[in-house]
């Protein structure tokens, strides 16, 4: 005897638009996984390729971010300590200062990292500097990130507009983005340079699948339901 399929008509329906919706998801993360992952192979190869020299130009775009850079300038105001993790996930402080160029526009700096421990400053280079590094957009507030409390001295977010206001720079005096400096003391010294952690998931193919997975899942239920209320009506 052939079975009955009778899901009805609302469920149909419904069933329908949601398996729509699971589809649209599924196919708009699969789309996401070429541009991400070509995103992450140039951010890779900027971190890893000879550095390019920065430019004076203020609105000069030329130069991506998570790319490594190279310029001079000199070095303006003692370091601002931010509280941040190094590559290895030991807590501490990153050391930003300004670094005046010669069109007088500013780049703010990471000189290094160092332990919670360390009181003093550590030494990072005065007066004229030569610097290489990797350039990188102001950091953005997270979920798990606290805000920074500048009347009491504590800093959380390496927020440039914040920290070049904090060194008395006005809109147009700085450069919107930051450099984090090449490693330069010794061995095992301080500040820790190079500490640069990239950390964009890519985790398009996992959701696609999750999306696909749950319309096939949609479907199966549909169908089952389908026949057990067909068997119900005979």
């Amino acid at each position: 005897m052939l079975r009955t399929f009778k899901p009805g008509l609302s469920l149909t329906i419904s069933t329908g638009v949601a398996l729509l919706i699971l589809v649209f998801l599924g196919t708009w993360q699969g789309g996401k996984i070429a541009p991400k992952t070509e995103l992450l192979r140039l951010i890779e190869n900027g971190l890893t390729a000879e550095p390019v020299l920065l430019p004076l130009d203020i609105d000069d775009t030329s130069v991506a971010d998570y790319r490594r850079v190279q310029f001079a300038g000199t070095r303006m105001a003692d370091p601002l300590k931010v509280f941040g993790m190094n590559r290895a996930g030991a807590p501490g402080y990153f050391l930003y200062a300004p670094v005046k160029r010669a069109n007088s526009i500013v780049v703010i700096v990471n000189f290094g990292w160092v332990p919670l421990e360390q009181q003093a400053n550590a030494p990072i280079p005065k007066g004229q500097v030569a610097l290489r590094g990797i350039k990188l957009p102001s950091a953005k507030l997270g979920t798990m990130t606290l805000t920074n409390d500048t009347a009491k001295g504590a800093w959380y977010l390496a927020d440039v507009p914040e920290m070049a206001a904090h060194f008395g720079l006005k809109s147009g005096q700085y450069y919107e983005f930051r450099v984090f400096a090449d490693h330069t003391a010794a061995v095992g010294g301080l500040p820790l340079g190079g500490q640069v952690l990239i950390t964009i998931p890519n985790n398009h193919f996992e959701y696609m699948l999750t999306w696909y997975g749950l319309a096939a899942a949609l479907i199966a239920i549909f169908v089952a339901f389908g026949y057990s209320r067909g068997r119900e009506m005979a």
